[in-house]
């Protein structure tokens, strides 16, 4: 990608985070995270010991599922978020005429939507930073894990942020904004509860099992990292595997996204 190319793409990225930023969602964002955090701090600040049919149990045998369960909610959250934000943030600039006249300049389609893309991503990628960040820290804090599985996971959830964006970009080219937005939260679900019911153990068949096997491990690519809060568990995986399938996802989603903006009509 040639200097000038580099620099035209950092421009409009810059635009479209502004863009985002101005959204009427961002502050429904802004006040989820806060109750987040908020819901984060209370639950680790828990007693040192909970009772389980009258027999206390120290916390730390148990913060390891509290972390795991806190962690994986917020990354899906974060997912479905990308989704959202992603689900007008193009189309809407087809529609309006705004993207004629950005491309009237000499740049090119592909730099275009990457831009658009890459205006959701830096949103959506600071509110997981700081929602699993914060998460991370105050469970090393109080409970004492290991903060490195949280920032694997972390990473998981940005990639997969990466595809889920892309394709609802991809989507909003040829469905209304309420359809995509819905898709991509009943998309994110059926793929979560399908990884998780594939690394504990149950019993997939059919369209469940292709899904988990080939699809973009968007719940288990964060999971797995976290394996170390459970020990001793019964959760079955490759980190190196699904974190290779989650990236290609998010390559082959960004090459789809790239191609279609260069096939459709734009309207001047």
């Amino acid at each position: 990608m040639s200097g000038l190319r580099v620099r035209r793409l950092r421009a409009l990225a810059r635009e479209s985070l502004a863009d985002a930023l101005r959204r009427r969602i961002v502050p429904a964002i802004g006040l989820a995270a806060l109750a987040s955090l908020w819901l984060v701090d209370s639950c680790t600040s828990c007693s040192p010991s909970v009772s389980v049919s009258g027999r206390a149990l120290p916390l730390p045998e148990v913060a390891g599922l509290g972390g795991v369960l806190v962690v994986v909610a917020l990354s899906q959250w974060s997912l479905v978020l990308a989704g959202v934000l992603a689900s007008d943030h193009l189309s809407e600039t087809l529609s309006d005429g705004s993207a004629a006249l950005v491309l009237a300049r000499p740049v090119g389609r592909g730099t275009f939507a990457l831009a658009r893309l890459a205006g959701v991503l830096a949103l959506t990628w600071a509110t997981a930073a700081l929602l699993l960040g914060a998460t991370a820290g105050l469970l090393a804090a109080r409970q004492g894990l290991d903060p490195r599985p949280a920032l694997a996971a972390l990473a998981a959830c940005m990639t997969g942020a990466v595809a889920v964006a892309s394709l609802a970009m991809s989507a909003s080219l040829v469905l209304p904004r309420t359809a995509t937005a819905l898709l991509c939260v009943l998309g994110v679900g059926v793929v979560g509860a399908v990884n998780a019911a594939s690394l504990f153990g149950a019993p997939l068949g059919g369209f469940g099992a292709a899904l988990d096997r080939f699809g973009p491990p968007l719940l288990s690519s964060a999971l797995l990292p976290l394996v170390p809060w459970l020990e001793p568990a019964g959760v079955a995986g490759d980190p190196a595997e699904l974190a290779l399938r989650l990236a290609l996802w998010a390559g082959a989603s960004v090459a789809l996204l790239v191609a279609l903006v260069r096939r459709i009509e734009i309207a001047g």
